[in-house]
């Protein structure tokens, strides 16, 4: 949505953290050059809106002066509720006609008026009926994306490109499975939005945002236990652990079924509603997909093969430089950062 040049840093600014990547394109391929994470404080974002913009620009500060980034230009991302994207199929047109039919289209979904919204478009390849085609709208509150814009300009970085998760995550999966065909959906388990993209053929023909993510599993341990937002988040990453109670085992087993089962449905909205075609496999990220047995129950309950995510798949690293251990380990949480670092200034979303 944002126009700039040179080299960019990704941002992802997610309700618990924020997360930054920064890529060297090189004649081998795409290099890793900086990589980290910062924890947000509790409810500085929420529901993916902004709500101390202060704790935000200062994480984000301390991040880029911690990791010595020197690029000022960052691409930054949004989803959830304030985010709408609708593919339509109209009469074949020009681009100056389409811009002017966009917004009529766009009215239809929103329930503000267009005045409020930042809004985007793209013609899609691909077959269509007989003189139409397929167009993708992507539009965005003015407000929730201002906000957005406003933390990082805080933090003295440059937003240039505002994109959207799913569509990140699209950009990620393209750059390291270059080889994928048939219908592969793209799971990204956040904390507080799961994102959904599926592809058809490389080509992006479904995508949802759930409202559900890994803070629901730390409210559930807040609640069981009694205990605060800290503790809950230490007890729900000691899972995988031998010494793991049974009360902790049996909220994580809820929490799983609960997260499988909305995706599930999400999965057969688009097999039984839109494109009447299974799903043959399921991508699986986020940093919430390293609870226990996510991926076990999503492939058992959806009957679709479930592979787990890896964003440095083809992005080249200096063990000297990165830990791969380290790497290894924030690899789950990482797809849509890397595909914000992956864009290119003057990119449409």
């Amino acid at each position: 949505m944002f126009l700039g040049k040179k080299e960019v840093v990704g941002l992802d600014i997610g309700s618990n953290s924020i997360k930054l990547a920064e890529l060297k394109e090189t004649k081998k391929g795409y290099q890793l050059k900086n990589i980290g994470e910062t924890l947000l404080p509790p409810e500085a974002i929420v529901n993916k809106v902004i709500t101390n913009r202060d704790a935000v620009s200062e994480a984000i500060y301390s991040l880029i002066e911690e990791l010595r980034v020197k690029t000022k230009n960052a691409v930054i991302s949004i989803s959830g509720h304030s985010v709408i994207i609708k593919k339509v199929s109209i009469p074949k047109m020009s681009e100056k006609e389409l811009r002017e039919a966009v917004p009529w289209e766009l009215e239809q979904y929103i329930p503000q008026s267009i005045e409020d919204v930042n809004y985007d478009f793209q013609i899609l390849p691909g077959p269509t009926p007989e003189g139409n085609m397929d167009v993708l709208i992507v539009a965005a509150k003015k407000d929730i994306t201002n906000d957005y814009i406003n933390v990082v300009n805080d933090a003295g970085l440059n937003p240039v490109v505002v994109d959207v998760d799913v569509f990140a995550l699209e950009n990620m999966y393209e750059a390291n499975y270059p080889e994928s065909g048939g219908v592969v959906a793209l799971v990204n388990i956040g904390a507080s939005v799961t994102n959904i993209n599926i592809l058809k053929n490389g080509i992006s023909v479904f995508t949802r945002d759930i409202t559900t993510g890994g803070n629901q599993f730390t409210e559930l341990i807040q609640k069981e236990f009694d205990v605060g937002y800290d503790e809950a988040e230490k007890m729900k990453n000691s899972l995988g652990r031998s010494d793991v109670s049974p009360e902790l085992d049996r909220i994580s087993q809820d929490f799983t079924d609960l997260i499988s089962g909305e995706i599930k449905r999400t999965l057969d909205f688009f097999s039984t509603t839109l494109w009447r075609e299974k799903v043959d496999k399921i991508m699986l990220g986020g940093g919430t997909s390293k609870v226990p047995r996510i991926r076990e129950v999503l492939e058992d309950i959806t009957n679709a093969p479930v592979e787990l995510l890896n964003p440095f798949r083809n992005i080249l690293y200096s063990p000297n430089d990165f830990d791969p251990e380290y790497i290894l380990d924030i690899a789950p949480k990482m797809g849509v950062t890397i595909g914000l670092a992956l864009r290119k200034m003057g990119d449409k979303t």
